[in-house]
């Protein structure tokens, strides 16, 4: 519990150690195992994540969270055909898991698939509307499109839902950049920028 308090308060560290402790009491509590790659993924550390999703994996192969942990981590490390194996699993226990299809999108946008990218972020906003991170990536895919006024749109769900996220105003700016609205371009560059001033 105290892990996860310290990980709501972005006490990565601390948040570590308790998840490390409870590991070391019983070596088979996946949740702990599959917290402890949340924060080592958080914190960076790529392969050691990996290493406690797939920890968790063995303990319940059915722990869809692990999944899509281990699926997000093969991706942050560019093997994406094993990201979508992942991604598909998890999908294919629960075809609802917006988290995943969120996902699916990003392995597919970095391979330059722009259409599927979008049908999986279409389909995770479907199943989310509430995920602001789906409206920032569906943003940034209908921008590679030239869907600009869509990306827009999307760009300004996504600072609804997150109004302090400067990457969200950068997607929108960069859909104003394509309809050529230089000054309300201008506009949300100035304000991303204050949003990372003040982080």
């Amino acid at each position: 519990v105290m892990g996860n308090i310290y990980y709501a308060q972005q006490k990565l560290k601390s948040s570590l150690d308790m998840f490390d402790r409870a590991i070391r009491s019983d070596r088979n509590y996946a949740k702990a195992w599959n917290r402890r790659g949340n924060v080592l993924n958080d914190l960076g550390n790529r392969e050691e994540a990996l290493n406690s999703y797939e920890q968790a994996i063995r303990i319940d192969p059915r722990y869809l969270s692990a999944w899509n942990g281990k699926a997000s981590v093969l991706s942050q490390l560019e093997r994406y055909s094993e990201a979508q194996s992942a991604y598909d699993y998890v999908l294919n226990l629960n075809p609802s898991f917006a988290q995943a299809w969120n996902g699916k999108g990003n392995v597919y946008f970095h391979m330059g698939n722009y259409s599927q990218a979008l049908a999986a972020y279409e389909r995770a906003s479907k199943l989310n509307p509430q995920m602001a991170s789906v409206w920032h990536n569906t943003s940034l895919v209908l921008k590679q499109l030239r869907r600009y006024q869509e990306a827009l749109n999307s760009a300004e769900q996504a600072i609804r839902l997150s109004p302090n996220d400067p990457d969200n105003w950068q997607r929108k700016a960069e859909a104003l950049k394509g309809l050529r609205r230089r000054k309300d371009q201008r506009d949300a560059e100035a304000q991303a920028l204050r949003l990372r001033e003040a982080r």
